[in-house]
């Protein structure tokens, strides 16, 4: 529209604000009612009848659409469940963060057996090799990794203790007393002769994990899958029969009770 016209519609629409804060909490309004109001305003002075009904018109609907506004049962139902993802929102993710560092924990921690597996067949290595050959490929174990390495040449077995005490996942535990063991002059293939064996069972724990992790995701997806299907059948069959019947009782009702 142009200049002239966006002017009138914006001074128009003024008016009809005007009226509808007057008029919104009177329903017993009528469209006669505002149309005798709007005949007294300077901006209908020079209006047809026509435009007068319009405008008339115009006013009631909105004003029954405001009268007519609720707060609705389904709408507390959506504040409650945005309320409950907001508070525990947090929570959850910490949930799942953590469970998604324990797995690149077990991941790290078997690494770290393979690199120890191939380590312990070289003759001249020892402790201190295998820490520094731990950092380099670590990860979320990085600092105190790096942290027992510094301290290494102060005391080995201190370094080791203090290690222990700055992680908390049992794995990476058991590797750290293997190696305190190997500081005390044991072989290290002695010290980790049991070695092999742990990592087949944690890597058949994994994979059982795994797969219960990919069984769920898949009873996820199939309900995701139905999930339209199932809002469909129950929206467009179920839910309009159930209302026709509710409809249908309250109207023999209704005539009962007339005819009574």
């Amino acid at each position: 529209m142009g200049e002239k016209e966006e002017k009138k519609q914006q001074a128009e629409l003024v008016v009809h604000n005007k009226y509808l804060d007057k008029y919104k909490s009177n329903k017993g309004i009528t469209k006669d009612d505002i149309l005798k109001d709007i005949t007294k305003d300077e901006y209908y002075k020079t209006a047809t009848d026509k435009e007068m009904n319009e405008a008339a018109e115009w006013i009631y609907g909105d004003l029954q659409t405001i009268q007519n506004e609720y707060f609705q049962w389904f709408e507390l139902l959506i504040s409650f469940g945005i309320g409950a993802i907001a508070y525990y929102g947090p929570i959850w993710l910490l949930m799942f963060q953590k469970i998604m560092r324990q797995m690149e924990m077990e991941n790290e921690v078997m690494q770290f057996q393979t690199i120890i597996l191939m380590l312990m067949k070289i003759e001249r290595v020892n402790v201190e090799m295998i820490l520094e050959w731990l950092e380099r490929y670590s990860n979320i174990f990085r600092e105190p990794i790096s942290k027992c390495v510094n301290n290494f040449e102060s005391g080995p077995w201190e370094a080791l203790e203090e290690l222990k005490n700055d992680i908390a996942f049992p794995q990476l535990i058991r590797i750290v007393e293997s190696l305190q063991s190997a500081v005390e002059k044991i072989p290290i293939r002695q010290a980790f002769d049991e070695l092999d064996t742990e990592r087949a069972y944690y890597q058949e724990k994994r994979k059982e994990s795994n797969e219960r992790l990919i069984s769920r995701k898949s009873m996820i997806g199939k309900v995701v899958g139905f999930a339209p299907m199932v809002g469909m059948f129950c929206g467009y069959l179920i839910a309009p029969l159930c209302v026709i019947g509710l409809l249908s009782m309250t109207n023999a009702f209704s005539e009962m009770s007339s005819m009574m």
